[in-house]
């Protein structure tokens, strides 16, 4: 399964993509940036251009999304920040991925952090932040799957705790 940046012929793709979150009550799907407001062309271009560096928003850095698609599915996305603001040293990380609702469990997850951190060395980065929270048994396994090594735990304003991860490459 290919993960990709994303295409004019994704569009059916991520329309269900996303339909898939709100099916289960899911209202933010994590790496994924699209703009509800933006066209699919829109959408495209951004991401696009935000992995060159370009259009980046005020607060955001340079940033590569990915999506691991299957026989023209949309199964999840990855999204890899080139370097770290101190907002994501503290709570974001280097790295962003969702495996849609009807999809996990299989091992995607695990496959767009893998792709991730080959991103990362093709970028010059050298260990990669991973940030979840304490709650998401799944995210953890894959974190540490993948070589994460657990620094600490930050208390969030909202309550709860983000635990964050080092990857070396």
């Amino acid at each position: 399964m290919p993960i990709v940046p994303l295409r004019a012929e994704h569009e059916r793709a991520v329309r269900a993509f996303l339909a898939d979150f709100e099916r289960v009550g899911e209202d933010e799907v994590p790496a994924y940036f699209g703009d509800p407001a933006w066209t699919f062309p829109e959408v495209v271009s951004r991401l696009d251009a935000w992995s060159r560096g370009e259009q980046v928003p005020d607060g955001w850095v340079p940033c590569t999304t990915s999506f691991l698609v299957d026989g023209g599915e949309i199964l999840g996305v990855v999204n890899l920040r080139h370097h770290l603001t101190e907002s994501l040293l503290q709570l974001g990380g280097h790295v962003g991925y969702s495996v849609r609702p009807s999809a996990r469990g299989r091992g995607h997850a695990t496959r767009l952090l893998e792709a991730a951190m080959g991103q990362a060395r093709e970028l010059g980065i050298d260990r990669l932040l991973v940030t979840c929270d304490e709650d998401n048994p799944a995210s953890i396994r894959v974190i540490e799957k993948c070589g994460g090594v657990l620094q600490d735990g930050i208390g969030r304003e909202a309550g709860g705790t983000t635990l964050r991860y080092w990857i070396a490459l």
